[in-house]
């Protein structure tokens, strides 16, 4: 397996929502060897929706799913 699927965060201020800065949490494929993201880099606003997202991502891809984000 050379990939799997790394959810992160919260950031904060990743996300400008209204004006206002938000925390975000990240969801992407990346790569085992360089730990760089092979796909796009995606932010979600809400940690139940980046729990949904790399799922999915995990399970679509049949990657290995490493988590380093907490709820807010």
């Amino acid at each position: 397996m050379n990939a799997l699927v790394r959810m992160t965060g919260p950031h904060k201020g990743a996300a400008i929502v209204n004006g206002k800065q938000r925390p975000a949490w990240r969801v992407a494929v990346i790569s085992t060897q360089d730990r760089q993201p092979r796909t796009i880099v995606y932010h979600c606003l809400s940690y139940r929706r980046a729990v949904s997202l790399s799922c999915r991502m995990a399970h679509d891809r049949k990657l290995h799913l490493h988590m380093e984000a907490l709820p807010r």
